[in-house]
């Protein structure tokens, strides 16, 4: 990889780090799920600049265009004034119990993981990926099927919207 292209990764990778960590610590949760999706972004175009063009569009038009609007649905229809906080045995732990327990569940995934079978095996050989036949089905056969998920994930974003404004007297 060249100088130059070693930035078009290592830009987006910054950029995806800084902003999982404020998604993270953010107290105001439409700006975590911004946060969040900006994250999204910057891994999908971490996959592009990678040569996996395939997963990078996927990266951005699943996790961006759905995951991170539903996060936002839930967020604006969630109305703080109907939550109610909850006590439990764990709720005094503070943010040294939160990072302790990442830590303890980190520790046994990676455990896991190199433990794994899988993880002994030789990786395999990279296919030719058929992204220019996806794309043509997608654009070719099922461009209504696409169209139609748009405009209902558009309509379902105004709705959430409109139920989430407070009334104004």
């Amino acid at each position: 990889m060249k100088f130059l292209g070693d930035w078009f990764v290592v830009l987006p990778a910054a950029v995806l780090l800084l902003a999982a960590g404020a998604s993270v610590v953010m107290r105001n949760l439409i700006h975590a799920a911004l946060c969040l999706t900006l994250s999204f972004i910057a891994l999908g175009i971490v996959f592009i600049a990678l040569g996996a063009e395939f997963v990078g569009l996927v990266q951005l038009l699943v996790y961006v265009g759905a995951v991170a609007m539903v996060i936002v649905f839930a967020i604006l229809l969630t109305r703080p004034d109907r939550l109610e906080k909850s006590r439990t045995p764990f709720s005094g732990l503070g943010p040294a119990g939160g990072a302790a327990a990442g830590l303890a569940a980190l520790v046994v995934l990676l455990g896991f993981i190199f433990s794994s079978p899988l993880a002994k095996k030789p990786l395999p050989a990279p296919a030719s990926a058929p992204a220019a036949a996806i794309g043509e089905a997608l654009m070719g056969d099922h461009v209504v099927a696409l169209i139609a998920i748009g405009v209902l994930l558009t309509a379902a974003l105004v709705g959430a919207a409109v139920i989430a404004m407070e009334d104004k007297p």
